[in-house]
């Protein structure tokens, strides 16, 4: 059965549809088939960052007018992409558990697959909620800024209380330094398990690299040889340390009232 790896963010602009896709692309290069679900329904930017012009994208799987297998895009290297669609015209609410099923039903019958990458929204909506909990890892991406530790605080949160989650795998973003990365987040988690009975995780962190900032900005995964080999070298420390982390999402019993307040 395929391994599920969500990735997440409180905020959007923390990077995490860039080290979405880079971590797919590096499963499926050194470790085994992969499939990429972008799951933003209104905003999505994998097949942008791959250059992909989808037909058929996760919104004509959710609304039934075409099977999965037949809206999945399957790059030259191999890797699968299910990609969302940009600007659509739904309403949320009314695809709401579908995702989540859709999630389910990958695991189930994509056999073909060792690991299916899920892009999640932006925020901590309940679409993000579904996906994290059929999740058998929840990476959740963080900045060194307040406004960062506020929502992904808020995403912890809700998962918790909402969904009763009680681990979470981190990576720091657009980090200085190996020592500064882990200096934010040692200083997220003190926030984090203060106030909430959870785990998290450290697994790793990109540095702030103008080639992969050029890259997002113009709509293009990284070409550059030696900005790829970094890229590399950061995400196979992340995935080294995500695939040596416990597997399965740990629930904790309801919470109480108290917590909703915090």
């Amino acid at each position: 059965m395929p391994t599920v790896i969500s990735i997440a963010s409180g905020k959007g602009g923390a990077g995490k549809s860039s080290l979405a896709v880079n971590l797919s692309l590096r499963l499926q290069e050194s470790y085994g088939r992969t499939i990429l679900v972008d799951s933003d329904l209104l905003m999505a930017n994998d097949h942008i960052l791959l250059n992909i012009h989808p037909n058929n994208d996760i919104i004509d799987v959710l609304e039934g007018h075409t099977a999965w297998r037949d809206a999945v895009h399957n790059l030259t290297n191999g890797l699968a992409l299910l990609p969302g669609r940009v600007a659509a015209n739904v309403l949320l609410g009314s695809k709401a558990g579908k995702v989540k099923s859709l999630i389910e039903t990958l695991t189930h019958d994509g056999q073909e697959f060792d690991y299916i990458v899920v892009d999640t929204p932006s925020g901590s909506g309940i679409e993000v909620l579904d996906v994290l909990s059929v999740s058998d890892h929840a990476v959740i991406v963080v900045l060194g800024q307040a406004t960062s530790f506020v929502d992904a605080y808020a995403l912890i949160k809700n998962s918790y209380l909402e969904r009763q989650l009680t681990r979470f795998s981190t990576v720091v973003n657009m980090a200085n330094s190996a020592d500064q990365a882990e200096v934010i987040f040692e200083k997220f988690r003190r926030v984090v398990v203060q106030f909430l009975p959870v785990e998290l995780i450290y697994n790793g962190f990109l540095p702030h690299m103008a080639d992969i900032n050029a890259a997002s900005i113009k709509g293009n995964a990284v070409h550059d040889v030696v900005a790829k080999a970094r890229i590399a070298a950061k995400i196979d420390v992340i995935l080294k340390s995500l695939l040596a982390s416990p597997s399965g999402i740990c629930t904790a019993p309801e919470p109480s009232f108290d917590m909703y307040r915090l």
